[in-house]
Protein backbone atom coordinates (compact mmCIF):
# COMPACT_ATOMS: atom_id res chain seq x y z
CA UNK A 1 0.00 0.00 0.00
CA UNK A 2 2.41 2.79 0.84
CA UNK A 3 4.89 1.73 -2.27
CA UNK A 4 1.58 2.42 -4.19
CA UNK A 5 0.65 5.47 -2.66
CA UNK A 6 4.43 6.86 -3.32
CA UNK A 7 4.09 5.85 -7.08
CA UNK A 8 0.63 7.29 -7.21
CA UNK A 9 2.38 10.82 -5.63
CA UNK A 10 5.17 10.57 -8.36
CA UNK A 11 2.59 9.68 -11.22
CA UNK A 12 1.03 12.83 -10.23
CA UNK A 13 3.80 14.98 -10.23
CA UNK A 14 4.75 14.06 -13.37
CA UNK A 15 1.63 14.47 -14.94
CA UNK A 16 1.72 18.32 -13.27
CA UNK A 17 5.45 19.03 -14.70
CA UNK A 18 4.32 17.74 -18.00
CA UNK A 19 1.11 19.97 -18.21
CA UNK A 20 3.88 23.26 -16.58
CA UNK A 21 5.69 21.87 -19.24
CA UNK A 22 3.58 22.36 -22.34
CA UNK A 23 2.08 25.48 -21.00
CA UNK A 24 5.62 27.06 -21.05
CA UNK A 25 5.99 25.74 -24.37
CA UNK A 26 2.65 27.16 -25.92
CA UNK A 27 3.57 30.55 -24.08
CA UNK A 28 6.91 30.49 -25.68
CA UNK A 29 5.39 29.69 -29.11
CA UNK A 30 3.10 32.30 -29.02
CA UNK A 31 5.69 34.84 -27.91
CA UNK A 32 7.72 34.27 -30.81
CA UNK A 33 5.48 34.40 -33.34
CA UNK A 34 3.81 37.72 -31.37
CA UNK A 35 6.96 39.07 -32.22
CA UNK A 36 6.99 38.89 -35.44
CA UNK A 37 3.16 40.64 -35.68
CA UNK A 38 4.37 43.73 -33.38
CA UNK A 39 7.24 44.01 -35.98
CA UNK A 40 4.44 43.51 -38.80
CA UNK A 41 2.42 45.61 -37.14
CA UNK A 42 4.80 48.73 -37.02
CA UNK A 43 5.54 48.46 -40.44
CA UNK A 44 2.11 48.59 -41.36
CA UNK A 45 1.58 52.52 -38.64
CA UNK A 46 4.33 53.97 -40.18
CA UNK A 47 3.32 53.35 -43.81
CA UNK A 48 -0.04 54.92 -43.17
CA UNK A 49 -1.23 58.01 -43.12
CA UNK A 50 -3.78 57.91 -41.22
CA UNK A 51 -3.65 58.76 -37.87
CA UNK A 52 -5.17 55.85 -36.44
CA UNK A 53 -6.71 54.06 -34.03
CA UNK A 54 -6.01 50.87 -36.21
CA UNK A 55 -7.65 47.12 -35.84
CA UNK A 56 -6.65 44.38 -38.73
CA UNK A 57 -5.80 40.84 -38.53
CA UNK A 58 -2.26 39.68 -39.29
CA UNK A 59 -1.40 35.94 -40.32
CA UNK A 60 1.57 34.61 -37.95
CA UNK A 61 3.17 31.27 -37.39
CA UNK A 62 0.69 30.63 -34.57
CA UNK A 63 -2.38 31.80 -36.23
CA UNK A 64 -4.14 34.77 -37.30
CA UNK A 65 -3.45 37.70 -34.64
CA UNK A 66 -5.71 40.18 -34.11
CA UNK A 67 -3.96 43.66 -34.13
CA UNK A 68 -4.89 46.72 -32.20
CA UNK A 69 -2.96 50.41 -32.39
CA UNK A 70 -3.87 53.01 -30.74
CA UNK A 71 -1.98 56.64 -29.67
CA UNK A 72 -1.55 57.42 -26.62
CA UNK A 73 -1.47 60.73 -27.09
CA UNK A 74 -5.22 61.14 -27.40
CA UNK A 75 -6.21 59.38 -24.27
CA UNK A 76 -6.86 60.77 -21.14
CA UNK A 77 -4.48 61.29 -18.77
CA UNK A 78 -4.66 59.80 -15.43
CA UNK A 79 -6.03 62.77 -13.75
CA UNK A 80 -8.41 63.66 -15.87
CA UNK A 81 -9.79 60.17 -15.52
CA UNK A 82 -9.71 60.51 -11.95
CA UNK A 83 -12.66 62.98 -12.78
CA UNK A 84 -14.62 60.20 -14.13
CA UNK A 85 -18.36 59.67 -13.33
CA UNK A 86 -18.22 56.52 -10.76
CA UNK A 87 -20.47 54.73 -13.31
CA UNK A 88 -18.48 54.60 -16.15
CA UNK A 89 -15.41 53.55 -13.72
CA UNK A 90 -17.72 50.82 -12.59
CA UNK A 91 -18.61 49.61 -16.00
CA UNK A 92 -15.02 47.95 -16.10
CA UNK A 93 -15.89 45.78 -13.04
CA UNK A 94 -14.25 47.53 -10.43
CA UNK A 95 -15.60 47.59 -7.54
CA UNK A 96 -14.83 50.63 -5.98
CA UNK A 97 -14.47 53.41 -8.35
CA UNK A 98 -14.10 56.17 -5.74
CA UNK A 99 -11.00 53.78 -4.71
CA UNK A 100 -9.60 53.90 -7.61
CA UNK A 101 -10.30 57.57 -8.60
CA UNK A 102 -8.67 58.34 -5.73
CA UNK A 103 -5.78 56.17 -6.51
CA UNK A 104 -5.25 58.06 -10.04
CA UNK A 105 -5.66 61.61 -8.61
CA UNK A 106 -2.34 60.88 -5.84
CA UNK A 107 -0.43 59.79 -9.12
CA UNK A 108 2.16 61.99 -10.69
CA UNK A 109 1.59 63.18 -14.18
CA UNK A 110 4.98 63.11 -14.96
CA UNK A 111 5.28 59.55 -13.63
CA UNK A 112 5.35 57.90 -17.30
CA UNK A 113 6.02 54.79 -15.74
CA UNK A 114 2.42 53.91 -14.51
CA UNK A 115 0.55 51.08 -15.41
CA UNK A 116 -2.95 51.84 -15.82
CA UNK A 117 -3.78 47.72 -16.19
CA UNK A 118 -2.19 47.23 -12.80
CA UNK A 119 -4.38 49.83 -10.93
CA UNK A 120 -7.55 47.58 -10.51
CA UNK A 121 -7.26 43.48 -10.68
CA UNK A 122 -10.97 43.42 -12.62
CA UNK A 123 -10.52 41.92 -15.77
CA UNK A 124 -12.52 44.23 -17.65
CA UNK A 125 -10.40 47.30 -16.23
CA UNK A 126 -6.65 45.66 -17.10
CA UNK A 127 -8.29 44.37 -20.43
CA UNK A 128 -9.98 47.73 -21.54
CA UNK A 129 -8.76 50.61 -19.49
CA UNK A 130 -5.77 51.32 -21.12
CA UNK A 131 -7.88 51.89 -24.43
CA UNK A 132 -9.36 55.08 -22.66
CA UNK A 133 -6.40 55.94 -20.19
CA UNK A 134 -2.91 56.46 -20.32
CA UNK A 135 -0.27 57.78 -18.40
CA UNK A 136 1.00 59.47 -22.19
CA UNK A 137 -2.57 60.87 -22.31
CA UNK A 138 -2.97 64.30 -23.05
CA UNK A 139 -6.82 64.72 -23.41
CA UNK A 140 -9.02 66.11 -20.58
CA UNK A 141 -12.05 64.31 -21.88
CA UNK A 142 -13.05 61.28 -24.06
CA UNK A 143 -14.51 60.69 -27.08
CA UNK A 144 -14.64 56.62 -28.51
CA UNK A 145 -13.07 56.37 -31.86
CA UNK A 146 -13.98 53.10 -33.46
CA UNK A 147 -10.03 51.20 -35.23
CA UNK A 148 -10.01 51.18 -38.77
CA UNK A 149 -7.42 49.06 -40.97
CA UNK A 150 -4.28 50.74 -41.92
CA UNK A 151 -3.95 52.09 -45.35
CA UNK A 152 -0.35 51.51 -46.86
CA UNK A 153 0.12 54.83 -48.83
CA UNK A 154 2.62 54.96 -52.00
CA UNK A 155 4.14 58.24 -50.60
CA UNK A 156 7.42 58.38 -48.06
CA UNK A 157 6.43 56.52 -44.73
CA UNK A 158 5.14 58.72 -41.98
CA UNK A 159 7.76 57.73 -39.84
CA UNK A 160 5.80 59.10 -36.57
CA UNK A 161 9.09 59.65 -34.58
CA UNK A 162 8.74 60.09 -31.44
CA UNK A 163 5.06 59.17 -31.16
CA UNK A 164 3.77 56.67 -28.56
CA UNK A 165 1.52 54.39 -28.95
CA UNK A 166 -0.33 51.12 -27.36
CA UNK A 167 -0.01 48.31 -30.07
CA UNK A 168 -1.92 44.33 -28.90
CA UNK A 169 -1.58 41.54 -30.39
CA UNK A 170 -3.76 38.93 -29.48
CA UNK A 171 -4.07 35.35 -30.38
CA UNK A 172 -7.04 32.96 -31.42
CA UNK A 173 -6.11 31.59 -28.41
CA UNK A 174 -6.29 34.20 -25.46
CA UNK A 175 -2.60 34.70 -25.65
CA UNK A 176 -2.09 38.97 -25.75
CA UNK A 177 1.11 40.76 -26.10
CA UNK A 178 0.45 44.33 -25.03
CA UNK A 179 2.89 46.53 -25.74
CA UNK A 180 3.79 50.87 -25.14
CA UNK A 181 6.10 51.68 -28.05
CA UNK A 182 7.83 54.79 -29.12
CA UNK A 183 8.59 55.13 -32.83
CA UNK A 184 12.20 55.70 -34.03
CA UNK A 185 12.63 56.79 -37.46
CA UNK A 186 14.98 53.75 -38.25
CA UNK A 187 13.52 51.52 -41.00
CA UNK A 188 15.28 48.78 -39.57
CA UNK A 189 13.53 49.37 -35.70
CA UNK A 190 10.67 51.31 -36.44
CA UNK A 191 9.47 51.29 -32.69
CA UNK A 192 10.87 50.83 -29.48
CA UNK A 193 9.43 49.21 -26.88
CA UNK A 194 8.46 50.93 -23.80
CA UNK A 195 6.29 48.77 -21.90
CA UNK A 196 5.14 45.23 -22.37
CA UNK A 197 3.07 42.77 -20.55
CA UNK A 198 2.10 38.99 -21.97
CA UNK A 199 -0.53 37.76 -20.64
CA UNK A 200 -3.82 35.49 -21.59
CA UNK A 201 -6.88 37.18 -21.46
CA UNK A 202 -10.24 36.09 -22.53
CA UNK A 203 -11.59 39.62 -22.49
CA UNK A 204 -12.56 40.50 -26.49
CA UNK A 205 -12.43 43.70 -28.18
CA UNK A 206 -15.86 43.37 -28.95
CA UNK A 207 -16.61 43.65 -25.21
CA UNK A 208 -14.10 46.61 -24.15
CA UNK A 209 -15.57 48.57 -27.80
CA UNK A 210 -18.98 48.78 -26.15
CA UNK A 211 -17.76 49.80 -22.48
CA UNK A 212 -15.99 52.61 -24.40
CA UNK A 213 -18.97 53.56 -27.13
CA UNK A 214 -20.87 53.89 -24.53
CA UNK A 215 -18.62 56.03 -22.32
CA UNK A 216 -17.69 58.55 -25.27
Amino acid sequence: MAIALIAAALVGRSVAALRLARADMARTQAEYGLDGAHFAAAAAIVRSLDEGPFGWSLSTDVGWVEMLAEPEAGKLGVKAASQLPDGIVAAFGVADPAALKAKMAQIDEQDLATEIDELDPAPLWQACAPRMISAFGTAKTFTYAGPGEPRAERDLPNWRVGEVWRVRGTTATGWRDDRIVRFTGDARHPAATVARRMARSHVGEGTCAEILSAAG
